[in-house]
């Protein structure tokens, strides 16, 4: 038993050593070619092409290769279950967009990664392994809200246009701090209102950003949160641990979702309403069964967006306006500085794909992510 650990120990120094030392390499060898760019034609060199060398270094490079290796090492060990989730694309997508060229170069090193993978099974039939590859969503490309306006984030610009602070400040008396801390705790231990975790979440969120340089995407004023998550935004009015109703929102705001639907920028609008979700859309306003004359005409995939729609407005985290950057009149919008993003209701990020072992009795359709949970866990030792 001892030499076993001894020798599984040994192994693992030996993967560590060989990522370092390759890693090391790698590193060696873009930061030298960066150098000669910029020593050939120092003005071509930008912060976005600095930018992208430390992605390919820290991310494609060091990340991806430890990933691999410590995947190929579990491998040839025999260890029954294995995922691994590979970051290079989805970076490289974010930042300049799903079909640039750096996007697809990232791609094709994690392809390669595992092909790697692929081959290491080959040669250890005996532990008769099965081989998935999966994405759990798209990307799709988009402009950035300030691009797109010329003007401030979503953050301030929706309190600027249409925020009334008079407005704000005519809801009812702020609470004691005790009291709704009390109200908030008791919510949250019945699960049942977001507001209180979501921000100590946003205060970590506020602090880690502030360690990376980086401005957090959200504002609050007069008990009102806005929170810019990419593709969409979430507007939380606080007064109320439940999520309110177009009814309540616009007896404060009158055509609030009507007026923001039609800005420049904006796409989708979604609210709750006394008679279920609703959707509006360039200043018009959609229940979930019309749809199909609105801002999704002709999509093939209707019924998933109408079930996705309705299961995030049945989440009382999702905020009491979700504003989507999607299907603007400008196109695919973002919140934040990106120019490929998901989360959103565009084809291109909602499908995604499934590689599976010819003969494997895969869920047919798949049409929501829970149906592969059941398949899976047979995997899992514990389940056989």
């Amino acid at each position: 038993m001892r030499v076993h650990r001894l020798l599984r120990t040994l192994s693992k120094s030996v993967v560590l050593a060989w990522v370092l030392m390759k890693g090391s390499l790698a590193s060696l060898i873009e930061l030298s070619r960066a150098a000669l760019r910029f020593v050939a034609d120092p003005l071509s060199v930008s912060p976005e092409g600095w930018k992208w060398l430390a992605i390919k270094i820290g991310i494609s490079l060091w990340l991806r290769e430890f990933f691999t290796l410590a995947v190929a090492h579990d491998l040839y060990s025999g260890i029954p279950t294995i995922y691994v989730n590979y970051l290079d694309y989805d970076i490289a997508a974010h930042a300049w967009g799903p079909r640039h060229r750096r996007a697809l170069s990232a791609l094709r090193r994690v392809d390669a990664s595992i092909h790697r993978l692929s081959r290491i099974l080959r040669r250890v039939p005996e532990y008769r392994y099965d081989l998935y590859v999966l994405s759990d969503h798209g990307q799709a490309t988009c402009i950035p809200y300030r691009r797109v306006t010329g003007g401030p984030p979503i953050e301030q610009s929706l309190f600027d246009d249409f925020f009334d602070p008079a407005g704000a400040l005519a809801a009812a008396a702020p609470e004691s701090r005790r009291r709704r801390f009390a109200r908030g705790l008791k919510a949250y231990r019945a699960q049942r209102a977001p507001g209180f975790f979501q921000r100590f979440v946003n205060y970590l969120e506020r602090d880690f950003a502030r360690i990376l340089g980086e401005t957090p995407d959200a504002r609050e004023r007069a008990g009102i949160r806005v929170i810019a998550a990419g593709p969409n935004a979430f507007v939380y009015f606080l007064e109320s641990a439940e999520p309110l109703t177009l009814e309540r929102i616009e007896a404060r705001f009158p055509a609030l979702a009507t007026a923001i639907s039609g800005a420049r920028g904006i796409g989708l609008v979604l609210v709750r309403s006394a008679s279920g979700p609703l959707c509006f859309w360039r200043g018009r306003r959609y229940g979930l069964d019309e749809l199909h004359r609105g801002p999704f005409a002709g999509r093939p995939d209707l019924e998933r967006v109408v079930e996705g729609i309705r299961d995030l407005m049945a989440m009382p985290s999702a905020g009491d306006l979700v504003i989507y950057g999607s299907n603007a009149p400008q196109g695919d919008v973002s919140f934040i500085s990106e120019v490929g993003a998901h989360a959103g209701p565009s084809s291109d990020e909602l499908h995604t794909f499934l590689i599976h072992p010819r003969g494997a009795d895969i869920p047919s359709p798949i049409t929501h992510p829970i149906q592969l949970y059941s398949y899976f866990v047979r995997y899992q030792p514990e389940a056989v």
